[in-house]
């Protein structure tokens, strides 16, 4: 057995375009060029998402609203641009292109790029559909926002690339165990407020809380892939198939969810959340905060669907139609209607230190403005939109001029491992624009990048 080349090309093109930050991480464009760091940092709309205490710092306007702002992250652990475009895009020809037969050469090349046993590639949209804040003299300041998000993570083990690419040849084994989907697609409506409060041990202290209401629009998930491929000496297939999927609404893991975007599609799904926050300065230049976002759960109930099947099956005649029917009818499993489920809400602890160089008692004299800010970042569960694995940011912000902002940071674990990021702001009167890459490299080498991000975005004051 052993598959067309186009069944690859159909692999990594979900996999690529899949669309997973949540709260607001992708569109805060400032946080997005310096490496998403900006817990103590981030001032008014910013602040939504990652700590609502640092709404009641002043950002000097009273009323300030936000015009779309989104950001889009691609990445995955083996596949690069080169690969992609070099294998998996098919080959130009007069009626238009078709797919591409790989020589042995080819899947060498392709397997030598997968270096562990399981890669992630992972993708997420971002955007901001309303956001505005408005500052209550005395009272702090409060803001409301809506914001969309489209998020997924696919686990692809080597055994299954591997199947993939050289079929199952005799005294071949594989095991897709460590196999993994989930992708969704929720709009988060959240009203956020922040204030300070007297403190004898700070320079000043704030808190903050946000209230979110979550409205689920697809949702689907792989559960369980414990399946095996085993082919004899006599070249007889054995396989253990054992995989249980659930789905709700439309489905995010489709080319068809992309193409029927719809402003208000039906619901499936809706969960309340709540975000927590405090911050304080503990002296002219420096800063601390935490924060805890999206404390809550999702319930899923409409068009939910489970998928499954467990069995073993035996292939000892490939051309026999019976047996391939068989196969068939194994690998695309039974579906049924089942029961409401819920989901947890991708939960973060957010901790951050932030320094303003030009206030420290030696650099008084220096030109302009310059914030140095460290984070940690945990997420608590694993979801669609987050992963338990921590992530630490340094992230610094210039501004040698008032209307001018640049912007750089370098993090370290999370999906991507390393990123470098670089970003700039224009503020111009009651005007802001905003454009940063959270991957930079990808403008640097743009035929050899495994990861890619843009986010930009404008504002208004009053």
């Amino acid at each position: 057995m052993r598959p067309h080349s186009g069944v690859i090309l159909l692999l990594a093109s979900t996999l690529t375009y899949l669309s997973t930050g949540w709260a607001g991480e992708r569109s805060n464009i400032r946080g997005m060029g310096m490496a998403r760091t900006f817990t103590a940092s981030s001032r008014g709309l910013d602040a939504v998402g990652i700590n609502p205490a640092n709404l009641a710092v002043n950002d000097y306007s009273m009323v300030t609203f936000s015009f779309l702002p989104f950001g889009v992250h691609v990445g995955s652990d083996f596949l690069d641009y080169q690969l992609y475009t070099s294998y998996f895009t098919g080959v130009q020809t007069d009626s238009g292109r078709v797919s591409r037969y790989l020589t042995e050469q080819d899947k060498k090349t392709i397997m030598s790029s997968f270096t562990d046993p399981v890669a992630r590639t992972t993708a997420e949209i971002d955007a901001r559909l309303l956001g505005v804040t408005f500052r209550l003299k005395g009272l702090g300041a409060g803001a409301f926002t809506i914001t969309d998000h489209v998020g997924a993570f696919a686990d692809v083990p080597r055994d299954y690339l591997e199947f993939l690419l050289n079929g199952n040849p005799v005294g071949s084994s594989y095991q897709f165990h460590d196999a993994k989907v989930q992708a969704s697609w929720t709009r988060e409506y959240a009203l956020s407020v922040g204030g300070s409060l007297p403190v004898s041990f700070m320079k000043s202290f704030a808190v903050g809380a946000a209230l979110k209401v979550v409205h689920g629009f697809g949702y689907y998930e792989i559960q369980r892939f414990n399946t095996s491929l085993i082919t004899d000496d006599h070249a007889t297939l054995t396989g253990s198939v054992d995989f249980l999927s659930r789905s709700a609404g439309a489905d995010p893991a489709t080319a068809r969810f992309i193409g029927a975007y719809q402003l208000f599609p039906k619901l499936a799904g809706k969960g309340v959340g709540i975000d927590l926050g405090v911050r304080g300065d503990v002296n002219e230049f420096l800063s601390v905060a935490l924060s805890v976002t999206d404390i809550g759960s999702m319930r899923w109930n409409r068009n939910v669907q489970e998928n499954s099947a467990d069995t073993v099956i035996v292939v000892d005649d490939p051309l026999n139609e019976t047996q391939r029917a068989a196969i068939e009818n194994v690998v695309k499993g039974k579906s049924i209607s089942s029961g409401a489920f819920s989901t947890s809400l991708p939960t973060t602890i957010r901790v951050g230190a932030l320094v303003e160089v030009n206030r420290l008692p030696e650099m008084m004299g220096m030109p302009g403005v310059l914030l140095l800010e460290f984070n940690y970042n945990q997420s608590i569960v694993e979801t669609a939109s987050s992963v338990v694995t921590p992530r630490v940011s340094l992230g610094a912000e210039y501004l040698p001029m008032d209307w001018l902002a640049l912007r750089s940071g370098v993090s370290f674990g999370g999906t991507d491992h390393l990123n470098l990021a670089l970003g700039i702001g224009f503020n111009v009167s009651f005007f802001e624009f905003e454009l940063a890459s959270e991957n930079v490299t990808w403008l640097f080498v743009p035929n050899s990048f495994s990861r890619g991000s843009v986010a930009v975005g404008t504002r208004f004051r009053i």
